[in-house]
């Protein structure tokens, strides 16, 4: 049952969540969202033009969170190690506290064209370009070897994204040591 002490936006927002999840993005319609929410179509109106712009906030709400966090948890001043750790283990905490959005996001991606694909993407780059500025200047300090920061980051990435897909798809969510035993092999390789 939706808690009525929240304001008409966030009633919406995750009623459009909910049935997003329940039915898909493309079967959902305006009426679904408005009844769930128990809203007139004039309220859903003033905050959201259709349901595109709905789910265009949410995935701006997820993707102020993952940069919040990151912020909040990743600092320049921490060494390699400890800063690749911290990032997978918050980058993995974010996704799996966003699990719904998460798989709506990526059912809606297989159906995007190329450019909508990249739009949806650009809402998350600021936190890659974070990530992307600590592997540059730790690279630039010979903390790093002279390698392609972008490389870097899609194996940092590529490693975020298997344990995400492990745990949604299969139910194994990755352990601490996996984390630390992953960054090991960043750093070190496997040989």
């Amino acid at each position: 049952m939706i808690n009525k002490k929240k304001s008409k936006k966030e009633l919406l927002l995750e009623a459009g969540l909910d049935l997003f999840f329940e039915k898909g993005f493309e079967r959902t319609t305006i009426d679904d969202i408005i009844g769930r929410a128990d809203c007139g179509k004039g309220t859903f109106y003033r905050y959201f033009s259709n349901k595109e712009t709905l789910m265009e906030e949410l995935e701006n709400v997820f993707a102020a969170n993952l940069s919040r966090e990151i912020e909040n948890n990743c600092r320049n001043d921490m060494g390699v190690k400890e800063y690749l750790t911290t990032s997978l283990r918050t980058l993995l905490h974010v996704f799996k506290s966003n699990q719904r959005l998460g798989l709506i996001r990526f059912e809606r991606e297989q159906r995007l064209n190329l450019e909508a694909r990249k739009a949806n993407t650009d809402k998350v780059l600021p936190t890659i370009l974070t990530l992307r500025n600590y592997i540059t200047a730790a690279i630039k300090k010979g903390a790093i070897r002279n390698l392609d920061p972008e490389q870097i980051l899609g194996i940092v990435l590529g490693v975020a994204h298997f344990y995400l897909v492990r745990d949604f798809k299969l139910g194994q969510p990755c352990t601490k040591k996996e984390i630390e035993d992953s960054v090991d092999i960043i750093l070190n390789g496997v040989i």
